[in-house]
């Protein structure tokens, strides 16, 4: 029985991330990169660390989040925005 509470915690766990990465997205990202991370430049091509500088201390325009983001809620953001521009 715990081991089964165990295992649907686990599972559970990349939803959460993802639920707070499209509300963080969704809150902050939306107005200047839109729905699907289309406007504004992303750069795809940026290592992860390239972009999780910038999501950190900002660039032109755009505020760092260094301050409400871990550097796990960084690394999960990137993914979810990155999964816009995956090709199926």
């Amino acid at each position: 029985m715990i081991i089964l509470l165990l295992i649907t915690a686990l599972a559970q766990e990349p939803v959460e991330h993802e639920n707070k990465s499209q509300k963080v997205y969704k809150s902050f990202c939306i107005s200047c990169h839109g729905e699907q991370n289309e406007k504004t430049p992303y750069h795809v091509e940026k290592t992860a660390e390239e972009k999780s500088k910038t999501i950190k201390y900002g660039t032109g325009p755009m505020p760092g989040y260094s301050w409400m983001l871990s550097e796990s809620d960084i690394a999960d953001l990137i993914s979810y925005m990155d999964s816009f521009h995956k090709k199926d």
